[in-house]
């Protein structure tokens, strides 16, 4: 009896050393960072996010105008580096991405119709290549008379 309380209190005092080791473990840094773009009706590069829109979606989901435009961009990563580190200028969506990446473009028509897409980085099992991949879609119609077109 006296020898099985011994070996529980040895297995008790190693289950809580192997705990307070696991706990004193360096955590991995993992950041979300997103990044947030609102382009002018007229700017330049509103437009050159909705022409890379109208290229990545089905004509049936193409840009209906140009509007107010938001971009916004978010991605996860590991250690101390940003992956979101490229020289994109804002608003403008790259040819590549980081797995998991994402885009959100919003269009908003002097009318009040409103657009939005999503768009996800997916990478092959590969590793190799990939491609942008829209993954969701929102349409609301404008309700002002004076400037529906």
């Amino acid at each position: 009896m006296k020898q099985l309380i011994h070996r529980t209190l040895l297995l008790s005092v190693g289950v809580a050393c192997l705990a307070s080791t696991s706990a004193w473990a360096a955590p991995q840094r993992v950041t979300y960072a997103v990044t947030n773009d609102e382009l002018a009706l007229h700017q330049p590069e509103a437009r050159d996010v909705l022409t890379w829109v109208g290229r990545h979606v089905r004509p049936s989901f193409a840009p209906l105008g140009a509007g107010t435009v938001h971009v916004e961009r978010s991605a996860f990563s590991s250690g101390a580096v940003s992956r979101m580190s490229d020289p994109s200028p804002p608003g403008k969506l790259p040819d590549s991405g980081y797995p998991g990446e994402q885009y959100k473009v919003e269009n908003t028509l002097p009318d009040g119709t409103y657009q939005s897409w999503e768009f996800r980085w997916v990478e092959p099992s590969s590793g190799h290549g990939g491609g942008w991949e829209m993954t969701g879609y929102q349409f609301k119609r404008g309700n002002d008379p004076v400037e529906i077109q």
